[in-house]
């Protein structure tokens, strides 16, 4: 367990993401320690929904790493997903409440 403490919980390294010549976010880096509560903030259009989704595996990065518990999300999704949960703005689960 004490490996993990060292481990960032979650970790953007340079994530872009372009739609032809429109880069919804370019170079974006971060990293939130394991316990410590964060949050994106900005105006629409910002990227905000973009990270999120690169973060939870739901999209995939034009360029750059996204991990969450040390885990690669673009390639072991699944797997990432365990360690992550996820409720966006407009979520699916809302109507059936």
């Amino acid at each position: 367990m004490a490996e993990l403490d060292s481990v960032p919980m979650i970790e953007a390294i340079g994530l872009s993401k372009f739609y032809g010549d429109f880069a919804a976010i370019r170079d974006i880096s971060f990293s939130v320690p394991q316990g410590q509560v964060a949050a994106f903030l900005g105006p629409n259009g910002a990227g905000k929904s973009t990270a999120m989704k690169i973060l939870t595996g739901f999209l995939s990065p034009s360029e750059g790493t996204a991990r969450v518990a040390g885990i690669d999300v673009a390639r072991e999704r699944t797997r990432a997903a365990e360690r992550l949960g996820y409720l966006p703005e407009n979520g699916p689960l809302y109507p059936h409440m």
